[in-house]
């Protein structure tokens, strides 16, 4: 059940439209995904009643900086002036936002159904006909509209053949979560042919719960699941410890995707 769906589904709640919300899954999302939510976003949060609570939770930056090798070529100041209710950028794991925009649809009284999976769909002239299927066997359900908020790759509009469109980046990066201590400060970092992964790009967030994603250019020609093994990531993230912006004394304790928090999963 991703942001856009649970952000529609409250947003409909709050105007009293009764609202159903479908999930195949029993979770929020799981591993790297968003973390970097901006000011526009934050703002239409905030409408949700949860914006508040990604900026007690997430890391706010504004600050940018671009290197070449150790050599810094390039920053920028995202807000540089005061008075504004949201800042420029928030960074913030998808699902700590999921988690709040369930709570929040859950005390709206929207209907959250998860393992419930879109298995048929027939448009009548007045409403939509829906057959579902969950662990405990198949049902119908009717509504006046269905939206699909399934993703890219949504098996709704699969079953409405229609098509999702779009370019295709060809190129692959591997994005790791790294848990460790850190003196870094709270701004967004962008590297071309670092020390620490030569002839490619590489980006650094800092997170929530001393989380630090990095995301690291492989080239398109690379094997995912060579590149992903722990003795592979882990030589470059010690050699990027003496890459200019990080501490010389990293603790790296965690190679992840990383899921959700125990304690926020439904």
């Amino acid at each position: 059940m991703g942001p856009v769906g649970l952000a529609l589904a409250v947003d409909l709640a709050q105007q009293g439209i009764a609202v159903t919300v479908l999930d195949d899954n029993n979770t929020v999302s799981v591993g790297s995904r968003a973390i970097c939510w901006s000011k526009r976003s934050l703002e239409i949060l905030d409408r949700l009643g949860v914006g508040e609570q990604c900026l007690a939770k997430g890391v706010i930056w504004k600050v940018g900086r671009t290197y070449h090798r150790e050599n810094e070529v390039f920053n920028f100041d995202l807000l540089p002036e005061s008075g504004h209710k949201m800042p420029a950028f928030v960074n913030l794991q998808q699902y700590y936002v999921e988690d709040f925009l369930t709570q929040r649809a859950i005390a709206l009284g929207v209907n959250l159904r998860w393992m419930n999976k879109v298995t048929g769909l027939t448009q009548m002239p007045d409403h939509v006909a829906l057959q579902i299927g969950t662990p405990d066997g198949p049902y119908d359900l009717t509504a006046d509209w269905v939206i699909a908020g399934d993703g890219a790759r949504s098996p709704v509009r699969g079953l409405l053949g229609l098509d999702f469109d779009g370019e295709l980046f060809e190129e692959r990066f591997l994005i790791a979560d790294i848990k460790m201590q850190a003196d870094f400060p709270s701004e967004r970092r962008f590297w071309f042919e670092p020390d620490f992964h030569n002839g490619q790009s590489a980006l650094l967030h800092k997170q929530p719960d001393d989380i630090y994603r990095i995301d690291l250019q492989l080239g398109w020609d690379s094997d995912p699941e060579v590149e992903k093994r722990p003795e592979r990531i882990i030589p470059r993230i010690e050699k990027g410890g003496g890459a200019k912006g990080f501490h010389a004394g990293l603790d790296l304790d965690l190679y992840l995707p990383m899921s959700p928090p125990a304690e926020i999963r439904p």
